[in-house]
Order: structure tokens, then sequence, then C-alpha cells
């Protein structure tokens, strides 16, 4: 992805810190993100998992903590949708949480574990069996969210399209029905991914309610390229009540729990996958 002035042609810094102002809101953001949420500790948790021959002793102590992570939802009082949870857990690489980003998890789950400490781990191994039982226990800090998600706050997104070609330019348009702001981020499978927008040439704005808003902002070309055949990629488009900024990694697993930091009633998630091929 490369994003091209008038006459200037410049790669996005993928480390930006979105701008002066948003480093000094970023604290205030943060925590008026939660500010309508219920932050409830619960200690020493038990999770277990038994593996066989062919689990790794690493994959079997990880699936113990998922399974008392699980535990830790249902004793802070979230018991409904401990299935969808389950899927979450389960699609904890960077390939399986492109299926996340095409569920409905963000509006389906109504917390999220913020923070574990794992107090003792104990594995004990059957020989009659062969199989590896591991029990952990963790102290958590569970984000129960206090508001479902606003009904009244969504967002058309048109001009994205299923398959581009290389050096290909991509733009859409991004309608919400609020007031809101914008954070845009490109996944590819096998390159470098960006935020988007807001980026080193275009600052964060207000999106108005009803009112379509063209990216880019400015006069810029988003370039698409590839040195694959064909390569997967994703856009993320996170709409939020506040202008909440994001300084992590650009990767499906550092976006997804910043989003489940959120208030799903102070945020939309619109996401969309296509192709880019080369010549």
């Amino acid at each position: 992805m490369i994003i091209t002035k008038k006459n200037h042609t410049s790669h996005i810094n993928q480390q930006l810190l979105l701008f002066a102002f948003a480093l000094i809101l970023l604290l205030l953001s943060t925590s008026s993100s939660f500010a309508d949420n219920k932050t409830i500790k619960v200690k020493n948790i038990k999770g277990q998992a038994i593996g066989g021959v062919n689990a790794s002793p690493a994959s079997i102590i990880d699936q113990a903590i998922k399974n008392a992570k699980l535990i830790a939802l249902s004793e802070a009082g979230i018991h409904e949708e401990i299935s969808a949870y389950q899927n979450l857990y389960k699609s904890e690489t960077d390939e399986n949480y492109e299926e996340v980003f095409m569920s409905d998890i963000f509006t389906s789950v109504s917390g999220v574990v913020s923070n574990i400490n794992v107090r003792d781990t104990v594995a004990h191994f059957d020989p009659k069996t062969f199989t590896l039982k591991v029990s952990v226990t963790i102290d958590a800090t569970v984000i129960k969210y206090d508001k479902k998600e606003d009904r009244t706050f969504d967002a058309w997104v048109e001009g994205i399209k299923a398959f581009y070609q290389n050096n290909s330019i991509i733009s859409f348009t991004v309608k919400p029905t609020q007031d809101c702001y914008a954070r845009i981020f490109l996944i590819a499978k096998n390159q470098e991914s960006y935020v988007l927008f807001p980026n080193d040439h275009e600052s964060d704005i207000k999106l108005q309610a009803n009112t379509e808003q063209t990216f880019p902002t400015e006069e810029l070309d988003y370039w698409l390229d590839t040195e694959i055949d064909k390569e997967p990629h994703r856009i993320i488009i996170v709409l939020l009540k506040k202008p909440i900024p994001y300084t992590n990694k650009v990767a499906y697993k550092p976006i997804l729990d910043w989003i489940m930091s959120i208030s799903p009633e102070t945020r939309v998630v619109k996401t969309f996958g296509f192709i880019v091929a080369k010549d």
C-alpha cells in the first residue's frame, strides 16, 4: 500500500502516533471509553485442558488459560454469550482472525477479559492414556459492558470492490447515521499492514451524520500493490463517537483487543475483504 500526494509519493509510517493532539487525548479518551463499563476483578479462577501426544504442552497450557478466561467471564456475570467467546478464543491466529472480523462478534458479546495473571500451572501426564492434563489458576480483570450496541448508530460504506488489479487506486465513501470519527486499517496477508486513516497526510476529522465522506479525504491516492499472484486484503473501518486514537501494532489481534476495549454503544465496525492480483 502506498499513499501518493500530488507530485509526491511516500509510504505510510506504520508507527505514527496519530498527531500531537491525539497523544494528549489518549488517556482521556481511553478512560472515557471505559466510563460506561464495569471493571470486575476475579481471583483464583481455575481452568483445565487435556491433550494427546500430537498436542504440544504449550498449546495445552494455552487452552487451559482460554478455559479459565471463559470461567472468569462467567464469574463476572457474563453467561449468555459464552459460545461466542469460545469461537473467539478458537480463532487466535492471524489467519483465523479474518473469520472473527467477518462475524457478529462485536455485537454479540457483553464484556472482555482485559488482563490475566497466571498464578499457578500444574501438569500431569497419564502414561495409560498418553495424555497431558494441565490445570492453571489465574486472576483476571473483566470489563463488563453496561450498555449494548446503539442500534441508531450505523453507517453505509460504498465503493469497495471484491477485486483489484495490481497498482490500482482504491477509494470509498462512508455515510454514518451519527457524527463520529473513523479509524481505518488495511490488513494485507503477505506484506506490511497499515493505519489507512488518519495518516501522515490526512488529519483526523469528524464525519457528519447522514453525509457521505469520501476516502481519501485529501488530494491523495491510495494505491494497492502486491508481489504475488493473488493476495487477500481486508479493510477494517471502526467508527467512534469519541476520537479515541489507535497507537498499537497494526495486526488483527491488537486491533481486536482495542475494539473490544471500547463500549459497544460508542462504536461501529465494518469490514470488507478483497483480492489484489498481479497483472
